[in-house]
């Protein structure tokens, strides 16, 4: 492998140090092993499965029982950045590489660029590939070969509190972002300290809302990448909600996923979320007063008429490189069941939103109707929100990490000391030097 190359794939992890990080490398640079090759005498392969859901034991029962040949063990290596550190740790060893991952969309991005995951063409995921939608498709391929097979999505949707609405005489959900503004200045007049959303600079949040706005702010091509901040869809965004920042509209104090925002969110001092249509299942485990009164709509526009929108979240099962090739392949049948067989009924049932075009279209999962959210027929909205994703955004080859400094340079916009689109510039000058360093020619 050429030194560009090998510099290339010492893709760096969010929660590393820059002690730990230099001791990364990748399946390219050092020795795969065999280490877990072995097979049960009875002709029975395990596999070793590395995700972060809570509920994967649901899967894994119903897949033994229909490939008794297969055993699934199951290994939580930590969430999201840590999960990515272990993982590029394995890589680097040539041991413990797990047979199949979950990774998030950005994270396939990653470790494909790096020469890390098996393309699974080579597995017959073509003969499939047509039946997930396109953002999906999209979302797990890096020059036009997938690397994951897609098991979760999260169109952007607006969650909102249809009581507060009422409360502040908002009658209709907003459907531009002019008509968005002017419900967060009605709520903001309600007694108490009632805004319409909360933001403290979270870089997911942020590259989805300039995804919705059409913005490309970046672009891959092999070792080539362009960070731009300037282009007018990005402005479109800025402008938008540096204003809502200026007139204190957004709560930038509560941080997302903390027992302060779920209580904020279910006495209504909160009364919307802009995130990935996921966000359902997770809304009725963890509120209990509001139950009812939440209801789902398609993200605001920047003008009427227009339907565009992106993802927050999401993710894939990959076959990481360095694995026994036995092993690779009942780890493939495996996520193709997860991703395309009768896993598909186990995800539904818990609420799960695979990207497949026919659940999307199947007449009964689009009518049903949704107690908590006022017998909604949510599935309707988030079907639209969808086909409406656009398939145009690209990641970073190294978009966890682009994510995990975001709040050094927004995080001064909340407090007043710059503004929204000149911390976006900074970001991405932080992200220009990262990329450099790690042997991307950046642009």
């Amino acid at each position: 492998m050429s030194r560009l190359l090998c510099q290339v794939t010492r893709i760096r992890t969010a929660a590393a140090t820059i002690a730990a990080l230099s001791l990364l490398a990748t399946a390219g640079c050092g020795s795969t092993s065999s280490e877990n090759s072995t097979h049960s005498s009875s002709g029975t392969t395990e596999i070793t499965l590395w995700t972060w859901q809570s509920t994967i034991n649901d899967f894994v029962t119903a897949f033994e029982k229909t490939h008794p040949n297969i055993k699934v063990k199951v290994t939580n290596a930590g969430a999201n950045e840590d999960e990515y550190m272990q993982l590029t740790n394995a890589i680097n060893a040539g041991r413990g590489i797990p047979d199949v991952v979950y990774l998030d969309y950005n994270a396939v991005h990653q470790f494909a660029i790096s020469d890390q995951l098996r393309n699974i063409n080579d597995y017959g995921f073509g003969s499939i590939r047509g039946d997930f939608t396109k953002a999906a498709q999209n979302n797990v391929s890096v020059g036009g070969s997938p690397y994951g097979l897609p098991i979760s999505s999260g169109p952007m949707v607006m969650f909102y509190n249809q009581d507060v609405f009422a409360k502040a005489g908002v009658t209709t959900a907003p459907t531009t972002w002019d008509e968005y503004r002017a419900a967060a200045e009605k709520i903001a007049a309600l007694p108490g300290d009632a805004h319409i959303a909360n933001d403290t600079g979270d870089g997911g949040f942020i590259t989805s809302m300039l995804w919705q706005a059409g913005a490309q702010p970046f672009s891959v091509d092999g070792t080539n990448v362009s960070v731009n901040f300037s282009g007018k869809n990005v402005k479109k965004f800025t402008g938008m909600w540096q204003s809502m920042l200026d007139a204190k509209l957004i709560d930038t104090s509560t941080t997302g996923w903390t027992d302060e925002w779920w209580r904020k969110l279910d006495d209504g001092s909160i009364a919307t979320m802009l995130t990935g249509a996921w966000m359902v299942s997770s809304m009725q485990k963890n509120l209990s007063q509001t139950k009812g009164s939440w209801r789902i709509a398609l993200m605001p526009q920047y003008a009427a008429g227009e339907h565009t929108n992106g993802e927050n979240g999401g993710g894939a099962l990959a076959l990481p490189k360095g694995t026994d090739d036995a092993k690779a392949k009942a780890a493939y049948e495996f996520a193709e069941w997860f991703a395309y067989g009768d896993g598909v009924k186990v995800n539904l049932a818990q609420g799960g939103l695979p990207p497949l075009n026919t659940v999307l279209t199947d007449s009964d999962w689009l009518n049903e109707k949704d107690s908590f959210f006022g017998g909604q027929a949510t599935h309707q909205v988030i079907a639209t929100a969808s086909n409406d994703v656009s398939t145009k955004f690209e990641y970073l080859p190294y978009m966890a990490y682009a994510n995990s400094i975001a709040v050094d340079s927004i995080g001064q916009a909340y407090h007043g000391k710059i503004t929204l689109q000149n911390a976006l510039v900074q970001w991405g000058d932080s992200l220009k030097t990262y990329g450099q360093q790690e042997g991307f020619t950046v642009k």
